[in-house]
């Protein structure tokens, strides 16, 4: 089925950092949109784009469990972006709502009649959830697969982190076999490593709210002189080019009878990397103001490896995704927005 205008379209996690971007995009490209929200997230969902139209939220308490029938009534197709953030609940609860939240959306969207449904998974799922091949050299590409055991994430007594990206292995290679077993639906999913970029609604209180924006905050944020964070994964992507994957997606036609469905699995990722060495020295050289709150370069342990990398070719031969977002601007973008959200704290 293709996806014309003015076509409706169900964003879950309408409020989040990701989706609030894609809401953004597809009613500038003239769509409609019904949003979800939990909570008193919702409020803040419907006043940011109470001038628009052609926007609707509606609430879902519990992406897992709620009934999904009346947000999908008159829906052309859907794009899950809700995810659970890092930390926020214990690993039996973030993994059934990573995977059992998936699973719920495609179950209904099928059952409703909706098929084309484009799903927010992770450049994370690519490896393990230690991410120890971040640093070894390697090229990712669709191909590649992380391995991640349910009851070891539950009973490991592992990092949040460690947690979180394994939910994200189990939840995506769910998806894949739900469409494997229903050919009718016609599913995309969007892997993007860390995104960075400016809040379009408030993210909340504290830096625990902060999403992936957190990973460069740590670095702004702190008494001066601290050792440099461990650096973790460097791959980026501004949200708004992630945001412009998941609207391309949508556009995309239906994978063949007889082809392998998992085609439509996309990674994007910008070319540049975010190593926390530099982007502390850009920082020291762009925003002097700011120099009380960095750590010290000072015996900064080099990197464990050679940093590995992700193959574009996909993303721009099928998507057409051929530019991203610099490192510059996305910093500058970022900083600005985080300072902002910070002096709302005090």
């Amino acid at each position: 089925m293709s996806i014309s205008l003015p076509a409706l379209i169900l964003v879950t996690g309408a409020s989040g950092f990701l989706a609030s971007h894609i809401v953004t995009q597809l009613l500038d490209d003239g769509y409609r949109v019904r949003g979800t929200a939990r909570g008193g997230k919702i409020d803040l969902l419907r006043e940011h784009f109470k001038s628009n139209q052609n926007f609707e939220a509606v609430k879902i308490d519990d992406i897992a469990t709620s009934d999904f029938s009346a947000a999908l009534k008159g829906v052309d197709a859907v794009i899950h972006a809700a995810s659970p953030l890092v930390g926020k609940a214990a690993p039996v609860e973030q993994i059934q709502s990573a995977v059992e939240g998936t699973l719920n959306v495609l179950r209904q969207a099928v059952a409703a009649g909706v098929y084309k449904v484009v799903v927010t998974s992770s450049w994370a799922t690519l490896l393990d959830p230690d991410n120890k091949d971040v640093f070894t050299g390697v090229t990712f590409t669709e191909k590649s697969y992380g391995k991640a055991d349910r009851e070891d994430l539950i009973n490991g007594n592992h990092h949040p982190l460690y947690t979180y990206l394994g939910s994200k292995i189990l939840a995506e290679e769910a998806d894949w076999k739900f469409a494997e077993e229903h050919p009718e639906l016609d599913l995309a999913t969007i892997n993007p490593p860390f995104l960075y970029g400016k809040f379009l609604l408030h993210p909340g209180n504290g830096p625990s709210s902060l999403g992936s924006n957190s990973m460069l905050y740590q670095l702004i944020a702190g008494k001066s002189g601290r050792p440099l964070p461990p650096q973790i994964s460097p791959e980026y992507c501004h949200v708004t080019d992630a945001a412009r994957a998941h609207i391309l997606a949508l556009k995309l036609p239906k994978i063949p009878p007889g082809a392998d469905v998992r085609d439509k699995r996309f990674i994007v990722a910008a070319p540049e990397v975010t190593i926390y060495s530099e982007v502390v020295k850009y920082v020291a050289e762009n925003y002097p103001e700011l120099k009380d709150r960095l750590p010290t370069l000072e015996d900064a342990p080099a990197l464990p490896g050679p940093l590995s990398k992700s193959d574009p070719t996909r993303a721009r031969e099928v998507l057409g995704i051929k530019e991203y977002i610099g490192l510059k601007e996305t910093l500058d973008e970022t900083i600005k927005s985080l300072l902002e959200v910070e002096k709302s704290w005090s």
